[in-house]
């Protein structure tokens, strides 16, 4: 379902006098399959003709007000109890808007980076989760990925969607799987607005308050990357004929370019493989085409592409067939090719490449360029064809990894839409070293508590992913960025109404986007039921909370033990390092006394300190509270 527009009157709205009359609009979160909060006062707002009477009613509930001298309005709904459906129309003499299917409920806003928007269809199960979703009162909100210098007020776009096969598997996993445990538990509509970018930096969600910037620090921050930006916007619009807002190559979902009669001839020349910046689209981040073509004396069988690794994502064609579509830039693409593809003589292979920043294009990544077959191959490294269909222009870096730019244009066009709480999950952008990931507690912090405030609701509740394991497990203790980083995020928990999902136990070693989003879900929306819906649940795992040396044995208490301390796999425990006055730490033995842990090592006589799963992918470690839930990490000292 889908909001609607309807024209009933060709003529200036009364009152205006000599203004120019404006289509009426409405905030896009208001379109039909909203999920509104429920029990909270929900502004309504959009832009009409100025001084023109918009009438704003909801079912029988009916009110007028008056845009204003530049045509804003705004309407509020009474707080209305969860439930529905309800009819959502706005109206003014000349135009109408409908929304309907409208609900109550709770909204949560999901935010972060690339594990927050991680899809369903690319997380484990996918096939039977999206077969399997049916659900019309769990509903989905993306914003789109966009960015901006300034403060926006409307959103670049986004809808409504329903969780069913259809839609779900474009939906966030975490946010999926938080939204289905609180539908099995509340039983009341809810609304995941998910607002992710992959690989955003935390400074790029605050807002320069947050980051205790004034507003000149940051006019005179972008005062150079504008300068860029105008030159690119200049090359790329004269000198290529492309724009920002659409790609000629792809009109109405028909691939105009990966005709194989397309006459190219006109195309610019570039070598594949390589990034297009070293091939003369230096600044490019956006769309670009590349086409060749090779030729068969008979038709192979059983062939395979290999165009090694793209960055990022690419949909291609052989012969105006789609043989093969990849969103991520890791993958080595590899697409079978189909029967009645191929065709003796002449073949057309087109490549159409999405770059959202830094090196974009047929990059290999040390995978040849060829089409395979068992007794053959084509070679298909050489001058390639391209041309850009569709530019960004990010500001002097990756949008997604500056101060604000993330929030102007994704956080700030829906502070005004009431909601629960939030759900976050970021934090491996600012893993890179000690210092950034040290930072990251206070920038964390400050963020929390400047959304709530920006929200006017400060006691929101704030849910966060401490960060999954990654990377080679070590064989002995060493310093990692990565405990650091969720130590950093650990520190929010002294604010209140905040709580962490420890995912130490599911993380991949090989793979910084681990496909278990099921379990991270589940394990937000415990903190949910127990922080917002009262229920009586064992909502953490073991958290440190303090501990004595005496003896030579450090022993530690925790909260969150529910029915006990255990192991996950019943064995020892493991995970433990411990220090003496020289700070070097070895693998300590570790004993569970009741609700307390033990810790020692007979070559460590007066002990200092103890870590805990204090590493990238601490694999040993395995302390457990008997519903399950894994300890979070932690140190008793630095």
């Amino acid at each position: 379902m889908r909001i609607f527009y309807v024209c009933l009157l060709a003529c200036l709205v009364g009152g205006s006098g000599g203004t120019s009359p404006q289509p009426l609009t409405v905030n896009k979160l208001f379109r039909s399959g909203a999920v509104l909060q429920r029990d909270a006062s929900v502004p309504v707002w959009g832009t009409a003709t100025a001084d023109a009477i918009v009438m704003v009613s909801l079912d029988q509930d009916e009110q007028s007000v008056r845009a204003d001298s530049d045509g804003n309005w705004l309407a509020t709904l009474e707080p209305r109890p969860a439930g529905g459906p309800h009819r959502l129309m706005v109206a003014t003499d000349t135009d109408t808007l409908v929304a309907e299917n409208i609900m109550y409920g709770d909204v949560w806003v999901a935010s972060g980076q690339s594990n927050m928007e991680w899809s369903v269809a690319n997380s484990a199960d996918a096939e039977r989760e999206i077969a399997s979703a049916d659900d019309p009162l769990l509903r989905h909100y993306k914003v789109p990925r966009s960015w901006s210098y300034t403060p926006e007020d409307t959103l670049a776009g986004g809808q409504w969607h329903f969780a069913n096969p259809e839609h779900v598997g474009a939906f966030t996993a975490v946010g999926y799987s938080f939204a289905r445990e609180l539908r099995a538990s509340a039983d009341i509509p809810i609304g995941i607005l998910n607002t992710s970018w992959g690989g955003s930096r935390i400074e790029a969600w605050m807002d320069p308050p947050a980051l205790g910037m004034d507003d000149a620090q940051i006019t005179r921050l972008w005062d150079a990357p504008k300068a860029r930006a105008d030159s690119l916007i200049r090359i790329f619009t004269e000198e290529h004929g492309a724009s920002a807002n659409s790609d000629p190559g792809f009109e109405a979902d028909v691939p105009l370019w990966a005709d194989p009669n397309l006459d190219d001839t006109e195309w610019m020349e570039i070598p594949a493989p390589g990034p297009w910046e070293a091939g003369g689209l230096e600044g490019l981040n956006g769309i670009a085409w590349y086409r060749t073509s090779f030729e068969l004396d008979t038709v192979p069988t059983d062939a395979v592409l290999h165009l090694g690794t793209v960055d990022d994502r690419d949909m291609t064609w052989i012969n105006g067939h789609l043989v093969g579509e990849t969103d991520r830039y890791l993958i080595e693409r590899e697409y079978a090719i189909g029967e009645g593809i191929l065709q003796p003589g002449v073949n057309q292979l087109t490549v159409r490449v999405h770059d959202t920043g830094g090196n974009g294009g047929l990059v290999a990544d040390d995978a040849r360029l060829a089409l395979q077959w068992p007794d053959g191959e084509v070679d298909l490294e050489g001058t390639w064809k391209i041309r850009v269909g569709q530019f960004q222009i990010n500001p002097g870096g990756n949008p997604n990894q500056l101060p604000t730019l993330l929030y102007n244009s994704m956080i700030h066009p829906i502070l005004d839409f009431p909601i629960t709480g939030f759900i976050w999950y970021q934090g491996e952008s600012n893993a890179g070293d000690p210092v950034t990931a040290t930072a990251y507690a206070a920038q964390f912090q400050s963020m929390i508590n400047r959304w709530r405030t920006l929200w006017e609701h400060e006691d929101a509740p704030f849910l966060f992913v401490s960060l999954a394991s990654f990377l080679a497990a070590q064989d002995e203790p060493q310093e990692s960025n990565w405990a650091i980083l969720r130590e950093s995020q650990a520190a929010a928990m002294e604010l209140p109404n905040v709580g962490q999902a420890i995912t130490l136990d599911i993380g991949e070693a090989e793979d910084i986007h681990p496909r278990n989003k099921q379990d991270v879900g589940y394990r937000l929306a415990l903190w949910a039921r127990s922080l917002v819906y009262g229920d009586q649940v064992v909502h953490a795992g073991p958290i440190y909370r303090e501990h004595s040396i005496e003896h030579g044995k450090v022993t530690l208490w925790f909260d969150h033990v529910g029915g006990g301390l255990a192991t996950r796999d019943d064995g020892p425990l493991g995970g433990f390092a411990i220090a003496g006055e020289e700070g070097e730490f070895i693998w300590a033995d570790a004993q569970i006394q009741g609700d307390s842990i033990v810790v020692s090592h007979p070559d460590i006589p007066n002990p200092t300190s103890v870590r805990y799963a204090w590493a990238y992918n601490p694999t040993t470690a395995n302390l457990i509270n008997a519903e399950g839930l894994p300890a979070a990490p932690f140190r008793t000292g630095r």
